[in-house]
């Protein structure tokens, strides 16, 4: 059981011999901090802890997710993480600033970043930054409490739905957005697939008539064109559309969604 004094960080370190003294010292200053740390060096034992950090109803306390790392296993572990829950912060951590590495591990869904040369005041403003703007959407605009944000959060998210034959998708809040041809044809593949991840071929087949897919520097930009229209038009309704870009390879819908 987590303790319920102080904020959570589980943190998972990949075995990375190279700067773990360097983490192992940034551990011992956020303990100082009054942050109460988890750290799992296997993937399997970060999200089994994950899972039963999520599922704790009881908790009373922040949680945030700490990765390290710039290899494939930090990759994974942060979109297997995001999929698992829109919601709650996720943070990385890199022995250095490395542009390429930092835009995929955002791409992959996490939130915010920390490099070992930042100082651990920092790292410390920047975790609470993340545990104090963590909430669910539906919530009053004012700070709610912990308990607040994490109680029954698999019936918020799973309230995603595309309905009437996939021409409409609901919110998690009930607004319904109206979609066109192409809209719901790639909303389709992307959440019909597994993971709900599609790539860009995947995509442009589904949006494109057969035969004539764009060349890929148009038909990336049709993608994003289509993407920035359906965040658009659910902003209007006051809905956030979970959909974030997989570096160089495509698309995932990164929460549960019903096809109704």
């Amino acid at each position: 059981m987590i303790s319920p004094s102080s904020p959570t960080l589980i943190w998972y370190q990949p075995q990375q011999p190279v700067f773990s003294a360097e983490l192992q010292a940034r551990e011992a200053q956020l303990k100082a901090a009054g942050f109460e740390i988890q750290v799992h060096s296997q993937a399997r034992d970060f999200h089994l802890a994950a899972a039963q950090a999520m599922a704790d109803m009881a908790r009373v306390t922040p949680l945030l997710f700490m990765i390290s790392g710039v290899n494939n296993e930090s990759l994974a572990a942060i979109s297997r993480l995001r999929m698992q829950s829109v919601y709650l912060p996720i943070m990385v951590a890199f022995p250095s600033f490395i542009e390429e590495r930092i835009l995929q591990a955002l791409y992959s869904g996490a939130d915010d970043y920390c490099v070992l040369d930042n100082s651990a005041a920092l790292w410390v403003a920047k975790i609470e930054c993340l545990l104090r703007r963590s909430r669910h959407p539906g919530l009053p605009a004012s700070r709610p409490t912990w308990a607040e944000t994490t109680s029954k959060p698999e019936s918020i998210e799973s309230s995603w739905a595309l309905r009437d034959d996939g021409w409409v998708l609901q919110s998690p809040e009930g607004a319904h957005i109206a979609l066109t041809t192409t809209e719901r044809q790639f909303l389709l593949i992307l959440c019909s697939q597994q993971d709900r991840r599609a790539s860009h071929h995947q995509l442009l087949k589904a949006i494109s008539e057969p035969g004539n897919e764009a060349d890929v520097g148009t038909g990336h930009n049709r993608l994003g064109v289509v993407i920035s229209r359906l965040k658009r038009k659910a902003a209007l309704e006051g809905a956030v559309i979970p959909i974030r870009s997989i570096y160089k390879w495509g698309y995932m819908f990164s929460a549960p969604v019903e096809l109704v």
